[in-house]
C-alpha cells in the first residue's frame, strides 16, 4: 500500500517571531510533529491526525497554508 505523502505547516504566533512545527503522516500509520529549529527532529508523535490537530490548538498554533502534498512540492508546486 503506498501511503500519502504531505507536510502541513503550523505556527504558534503568541510567541515573539513565531514558532513553526510541521505535522506529517508518519511510517508506522499515525502522525508526527517535526521541529524545524531542532533540525527537523520528530517531538511529538499521536495515533490519529484528531489527536494531533488537537495539540496544536491546545497550545495555540494555526495551521498556515494548507497541505502540501510530496508530488506537488517535487515538481515545483505550491501548497493547497
Amino acid at each position: 500500500m503506498t501511503r500519502e505523502r504531505w507536510v502541513e505547516v503550523w505556527i504558534e504566533s503568541s510567541s515573539r517571531g513565531g514558532y513553526l512545527l510541521v505535522l506529517r503522516p508518519d511510517d508506522a500509520g499515525g502522525f508526527e510533529l517535526r521541529d524545524p529549529q531542532k533540525g527537523g527532529e520528530a517531538v511529538e508523535r499521536f495515533a490519529t491526525y484528531e489527536d494531533a490537530v488537537h495539540w496544536l490548538n491546545e497550545d495555540e498554533y494555526d495551521l498556515v497554508e494548507g497541505r502540501w502534498y510530496h508530488e506537488r512540492a517535487a515538481a515545483g508546486g505550491g501548497g493547497g
